[in-house]
């Protein structure tokens, strides 16, 4: 997983220098990177609109002799996709035979919780998501699928900090668009986004960034596609025993999170949350 990623970081970073048919050829795979184990040279030269020479080149530019030397580097992510349903299919004990779900889950939980809270690159992503938000006219949040229900919860707990937070939920494709289109380059927003990946989240992050908007991305360890258009970034490891990911990373990320503008802003968010909490009391809502 970690050599294909860096293999399309290097492709990213050398995308000036291919010619204009190898240009095309990079965008692809950039694009659609866990097709490529299941394409032959043909089927991938004609999806592009180039010739079976042109992919051996573009092959040869990256240090391959053959494209089947190159393809050989995505067979690993591939069958990492299908992991999920080996796990469903294999076999587990039952929870009575030593509570096994019980601690494989806990075990899960606490590896991705380490991993995610003690890697040096979220450290310093942290320090300049910070500052982004301290600067930007208005902050947005956004998410589908799974990572919609996340990103909601980092809005609600950003903005009952006294943070002006906008929720961009993408319901219908025609209101999603309407909601992106109003984020301006002095703006912030904060993606949030983890397998499976929602194309229309993907598109309207790489819109906003042609557009100079800031994006903090929170997303896995794996080859996210919206990680082209982020200008912070924080990785959450999800490995899993069982068939879903696990979340727990994520999860106590949007906790550091939160907890550190809380104690950047202490005394005005004190009085703030004071004087919600009264109000929310009187309307019958209580912790």
């Amino acid at each position: 997983m970690a050599d294909v990623m860096e293999l399309l970081d290097h492709i990213r970073r050398e995308q000036d220098n291919f010619p204009a048919a190898q240009k095309k050829v990079a965008a692809f795979v950039v694009e659609n990177y866990q097709q490529i184990a299941f394409l032959p040279i043909s089927a991938l030269s004609q999806r592009v609109g180039v010739s079976d020479n042109t992919v051996i080149k573009f092959c040869n530019h990256l240090g391959y002799e053959k494209f089947t030397e190159f393809k050989k580097e995505f067979t690993s992510y591939a069958h990492s996709e299908l992991l999920i349903y080996n796990k469903i299919g294999g076999e587990t004990a039952p929870v009575s035979e030593g509570d096994s779900v019980w601690s494989m889950i806990q075990n899960d939980a606490i590896a991705s919780l380490q991993e995610t809270l003690s890697d040096p690159q979220n450290h310093s992503s942290l320090t300049e998501l910070l500052a982004r938000m301290e600067k930007a006219k208005h902050i947005y949040v956004t998410g589908g699928r799974l990572s919609g229900i996340a990103a909601a919860m980092l809005a609600n707990k950003l903005r009952y900090l006294n943070l002006q937070v906008h929720d961009l939920s993408c319901g219908t494709v025609g209101d999603y668009i309407d909601q992106t289109a109003l984020v301006q380059p002095e703006d912030l927003v904060i993606a949030i986004s983890f397998p499976r990946y929602t194309k229309r989240v993907v598109t309207a992050l790489e819109d906003m960034h042609r557009r100079g908007v800031p994006i903090a991305l929170i997303t896995d360890k794996g080859l996210s596609p919206v990680h082209p258009f982020a200008d912070i970034v924080f990785h959450c490891a999800t490995d899993s025993s069982a068939f879903l990911p696990c979340y727990t990373g994520c999860l106590a990320l949007i906790d550091v999170i939160c907890q550190a503008v809380c104690m950047e802003h202490r005394s005005e968010i004190t009085e703030y949350v004071r004087d919600l909490e009264k109000r929310l009391l009187a309307q019958g809502v209580w912790m």
